[in-house]
């Protein structure tokens, strides 16, 4: 999981004005290094599509994905998918 990763379940994070969520995943995969750009990276350099990133509880898919511009104060979580049966 992301959190074993980072090795916390929170991280609070100033970024510049227009970052988007696609900045914050770039940045938090350079302060926590390959461990967690393995988990929410594939062989193929792109962002695994099973995960699920939210913002304010807001699917991002509904948003602007990966481009969705963040502001003060915005809180964002990454999911893995959730199953069942």
């Amino acid at each position: 999981m992301v959190r074993d990763a980072a090795g916390k379940r929170a991280e609070t994070l100033s970024l510049h004005e227009g970052a988007t969520v696609k900045g914050l995943i770039d940045r938090l995969v350079v302060l926590y290094g390959e461990q967690l750009r393995g988990y929410l990276y594939g062989d193929d350099g792109r962002i695994l599509d099973y995960l699920l990133f939210s913002v304010n509880e807001q699917d991002i898919r509904i948003l602007d994905g990966y481009e969705t511009v963040l502001r003060d104060g915005d809180r964002v979580l990454v999911m893995p998918p959730i199953g069942g049966g």
